[in-house]
């Protein structure tokens, strides 16, 4: 009888002993799926946060856009305000030419009809005096009115420009020719540019990553600075066999891009004065 309880006695102490194994086992189970759930919570909280971020850095951005426009606007109205008097001037210039070669017409229709000899030697020294004169004159006005014209010219071109930019930012158009990829974070799917918008980075707007003269992958842009921009890998426009690597060329997506501003031509000074 003493044996049959021994017997019993191990085979429980072995079956609590097994059971002990068993949930100790599955308490460090426990322990590791939940440190693997803490691990993925703070990782969604940090990504929640740089979200965040982004997202008021967009918002500062496109109210900086929003006042940069405002004061592009400004100064398109100014510009048509000084082209409109630059108009005006190469009319009154134009003017005061025409009347001088009146003016030297009737001096050469008057030599014609000079009286006897002995005035003509003092009258045509002074008629050659006045037409000299009205000659330096006129060249002087064809001269301003020349830079006059261009002046207008240039300030087109400028008015043209602002008119391109403020196109491209409202329509959200990149207007860069390239850049490169200057850091790469693939667990959040998105990159950074060397390019910003001083350089004509826009945000919201498409872009490719060219490699060997092919697309191979198409970004869209997050949030930009003067000097850098954060761009989103769009889903799906990236093969499995292609990995983005720094340095990697980028530019407006064809489909978006629009007509690049003409360069900035300043007005020659030519030192004449407007009479």
């Amino acid at each position: 009888m003493a044996n049959i309880f021994a017997i019993i006695t191990a085979v429980l102490l072995a079956a609590s002993a097994y059971l002990a194994f068993k949930n100790n086992e599955m308490y460090k189970d426990e322990i590791s799926d939940r440190q693997s759930e803490e691990s993925r919570l703070d990782t969604s909280r940090n990504r929640l946060t740089s979200l965040r971020t982004q997202r008021d850095d967009t918002i500062a951005e496109r109210t900086g856009v929003e006042e940069d426009t405002v004061v592009k606007k400004d100064q398109e109205e100014k510009q048509k305000a000084t082209n409109t008097g630059l108009q005006d001037d190469i009319d009154s210039k134009k003017s005061q030419v025409e009347d001088n070669a009146r003016k030297i017409a009737e001096i050469e229709e008057q030599t014609k009809e000079l009286g006897e000899i002995s005035d003509i030697a003092a009258k045509i020294r002074r008629m050659k005096g006045e037409i000299a004169s009205l000659e330096d004159e006129q060249a002087d006005k064809e001269a301003t009115l020349a830079r006059l014209l261009g002046e207008k010219s240039s300030t087109e071109a400028t008015i043209s420009n602002y008119n391109t930019e403020n196109e491209a930012i409202t329509n959200q158009r990149s207007f860069f020719d390239s850049a490169r990829i200057s850091a790469i974070y693939a667990p959040w799917g998105f990159v950074t540019l060397n390019a910003g918008n001083g350089a004509g980075v826009v945000s919201g707007s498409s872009l490719d990553v060219v490699r060997d003269g092919e697309t191979v992958a198409k970004l869209r842009v997050r949030s930009v600075e003067s000097g850098r921009a954060a761009a989103d890998v769009v889903p799906d426009s990236l093969s499995e066999d292609i990995t983005l690597m720094v340095g990697d060329r980028v530019v407006p997506s064809a489909a978006d891009e629009p007509a690049k501003p003409e360069p900035k031509e300043e007005a020659a000074e030519d030192g004449l004065s407007v009479d």
